[in-house]
């Protein structure tokens, strides 16, 4: 696979990045009833402009697109429309439709060259050749990034110019024309060096040290590492600088290449082989926790590479197969994990090489360069393969038999000719007949033996189209189904607090989120009202989608009950809450008292601190509360009852009163933790005593290094003794801790 293919993910990110800065939703929500308000004229256009700009969904950016379009070419605004067709096609690249994306930008293009608008003229063409990119065009994109540089050159837009350079650079890695790859870049660090772009310039040494890295790679005989000395200081000047301005994507541009250069560097320098090695992993243990901590997911695949080399050099066989086998499951997950797998073969082969297993390496070099269909086009594609195969089959027999009838006729006109000689006299007229008729009933078999094998090859061919047809079909339904899933994702994202909102809120806090599907059934909650702060993790029914749309159901509720009730009156408690919430879900899920077929609802622990008071008050309806005080574990146990139908849909929720003691910790968790199997024959479950014994082993270590040791120990569970390889999780994961100063 290209280099450049690994990269362009980032790439697309960084070109669209301008386009959009997402408001809150109710920001959002307020720009679209300006928007309605107005009659139609230039005003009513900026407001459905600044819509397009600023709305955070994207079929929302796409239905008022295409309202600015229209109304623009009722109103002859060609600007307005311009501006649209680059919405229409900023929305179908987010949804994997490249080539309406392209349709859509190319008819921006037009717009803004008839306006003499250069500027919106090379931001369309520098967003055109990113998404032609995206498609492999690279000759294309090569030039229209070269159409831009020449606009942004002659308007001075030195920032944009070296973007573009840093662009083509990349791409010219990707064609293993490295010595135009090094000139795109030092002309971006010229223009970067001289107006002071310190971002910029993190990108141009990455470059530059990557170029040489992958300049190395084809030239290995170079033993003397005169290349690869020259990465390894190119990319440290990169880390160094965007460690100094505190730029986390500019340190993982660079944190992966420099495992890669130590461990290279180690093959080839036996007397500082470990010394290198432990440099190797030192820069991998800062990218992958810089991956873990923000997810930067771009930089995720090169880092377990290598990774895995490291473990290779070490020796460490079964903990290198473990790895592979963690980070193939992790590609799967993301969004065209499969078309990265191959990138991961590269490591299966050297691992098995390293072992010994040669008829395992030599069949992975075939896979390396072959892209996998997904799972449900297997069939169409043994259909194809085998159809194919009777086509050449069936020429090859028709063939053969064609040439056997050749050599018959032409033994049997040797035949008469030695008869004729013979017998010249008397047969002549009578031979030359039959001679006439042989060869006249030959042709007309011929001809109509030729009709048939044309028909046949036809209808073969056209099998072959369908087949193809079919299999395009199903990859296209796959992708859409697929890419709204991951779009939902991110709206249950949204949904749930961030990391900076949860630490805004406690100063301490820890959260290990680990859905089973790409959405889940699990979330946390938290608010602050005054001197109150609540804190809630709920399971929702079922996983994968239906339980991440329960999920998104009880976010919803939890913000009405906070904000519809008056959290400073002394009858607000997490038990009242959740009476509350009971009778909103049963309301909202249509539950009858006397109906149980519909078990659909929640289990949850809610908490309300008072900061004045120090005071904790708990309620939960299935959930526990664990509190950790002085070397002691304290369970706090949850009524029996959920948050939906059930026995006992009157009786009260019991609320727990806690007086909190500076350190204490509290973790409040759903049971996919605990229910988790075990890799072993026997599949035992985690349970809850093996949890709270790892909490008390590790509650006075810093939150993120207990985080490292819970996730460590589950994946450890999970993992088979004997083969190395990690089951599938049960259930949908996650544990909130919170510290009290």
């Amino acid at each position: 696979m290209s280099p450049v293919r690994n990269i362009t993910n980032l790439l697309i990110a960084t070109a669209f990045s301008a386009l959009s800065i997402p408001l809150s939703a109710q920001d959002a929500d307020s720009l679209l009833q300006v928007a309605r308000a107005l009659p139609d004229n230039a005003e009513k256009l900026e407001a459905i402009e600044n819509v397009c700009h600023l709305h955070p969904n994207v079929d929302t950016v796409e239905k008022y697109a295409q309202i600015e379009i229209d109304m623009a070419r009722r109103l002859q605004m060609p600007y307005f429309e311009a501006s649209g067709n680059d919405y229409l096609s900023w929305a179908s690249h987010c949804k994997l439709d490249f080539m309406q994306s392209l349709s859509y930008r190319m008819a921006a293009i037009q717009i803004w060259d008839s306006l003499g608008r250069d500027s919106d003229l090379a931001f369309s063409y520098m967003n055109y050749a990113t998404t032609l990119m995206s498609i492999e065009s690279y000759n294309l994109a090569d030039e229209y990034y070269q159409k831009c540089f020449e606009i942004y050159s002659r308007l001075g837009d030195s920032a944009r110019m070296s973007r573009v350079c840093q662009y083509l650079g990349f791409l010219n890695i990707g064609n293993m024309a490295y010595d135009n790859a090094d000139e795109y870049y030092r002309r971006a660090l010229e223009i970067n060096t001289r107006t002071g772009n310190s971002r910029g310039m993190i990108y141009d040494y990455s470059g530059l040290g990557y170029s040489a890295l992958e300049r190395f790679h084809n030239h290995e005989s170079d033993t003397n590492m005169t290349i690869l000395q020259t990465a390894k200081q190119l990319l440290l000047k990169s880390f160094s600088l965007a460690n100094n301005i505190g730029d986390l994507s500019g340190q993982l541009n660079s944190l992966s290449k420099l495992s890669d250069v130590y461990n290279c560097e180690a093959k080839l320098d036996s007397h500082r082989c470990a010394q290198l090695l432990d440099s190797s992993l030192y820069y991998y243990r800062i990218g992958i926790g810089i991956v873990d901590e923000y997810g930067y997911d771009f930089a995720y695949i090169d880092l377990r590479k290598a990774y895995i080399n490291y473990l290779i050099q070490k020796k460490m066989y079964a903990k290198a197969y473990a790895a592979i086998n963690e980070t193939e499951a992790e590609i799967l997950k993301h969004d065209g994990g499969d078309e990265n797998l191959p990138m991961l073969y590269q490591a299966r082969i050297d691992y098995y090489l390293a072992v010994g297993n040669y008829a395992e390496a030599y069949r992975y070099s075939n896979l390396q360069y072959s892209d996998l269909l997904a799972e449900n086009a297997k069939s169409n594609l043994y259909t194809l393969t085998q159809t194919k195969f009777m086509t050449e089959y069936s020429a090859k027999i028709n063939k053969r038999m064609m040439e056997e009838r050749e050599r018959e006729l032409t033994h049997k006109i040797k035949e008469s000719t030695q008869r004729r000689i013979i017998i010249v006299t008397l047969v002549g007229l009578a031979l030359v007949s039959v001679l006439a008729v042989l060869f006249f009933i030959s042709t007309i078999k011929r001809k109509r033996m030729n009709g048939l094998l044309d028909a046949k090859n036809q209808q073969l061919a056209n099998a072959q189209r369908n087949l193809l047809e079919q299999n395009r079909l199903i990859n296209e339904a796959n992708n859409k189904i697929i890419s709204g899933i991951r779009y939902a994702r991110h709206i249950q994202d949204v949904a749930m607090p961030n990391t900076d909102l949860l630490n805004s809120i406690f100063d301490e806090c820890m959260v290990i989120f680990r859905p089973r599907d790409i959405v889940s059934g699990d979330f946390y909650w938290a608010t602050q009202i005054g001197r109150y702060k609540a804190l809630a993790v709920a399971d929702c029914t079922g996983h994968g989608v239906p339980g991440a749309l329960l999920s998104i159901l009880g976010i919803s509720m939890l913000n009405d009950l906070v904000a519809s009730s008056n959290m400073h009156a002394p009858e607000v408690s997490p038990a009242r809450l959740l009476n509350t919430l009971r009778t909103k879900m049963r309301e909202s899920l249509r539950q009858k008292a006397d109906d149980y077929t519909n078990q659909d609802g929640m289990d949850i622990a809610l908490c309300v601190y008072d900061t004045q008071a120090h005071c904790l008050q708990y309620a939960g309806a299935f959930r526990p509360l664990l509190l950790m005080r002085h070397g002691e574990l304290i369970q706090y146990e949850a009524d029996r009852m959920p948050i939906g139908a059930n026995m006992n849909i009157n009786k009260p929720f019991t609320n727990n009163i806690i007086d909190i003691e500076p350190d204490d910790i509290v973790y409040i968790y759903t049971d996919g933790i605990t229910d988790q199997f075990s890799a072993t024959d026997n599949a035992i479950k985690f349970t809850a005593p093996r949890l709270r014994s790892l909490i008390m082993a590790n509650y006075q270590l810093p939150f993120p290094q207990q985080r490292i040791i819970i996730e460590k120990a589950f994946d450890d569970w999970r993992t088979s003794p004997t083969t190395g390889e990690m089951i599938h999780q049960t259930d949908d994961m996650l544990l909130v801790g919170v510290k009290f100063g």
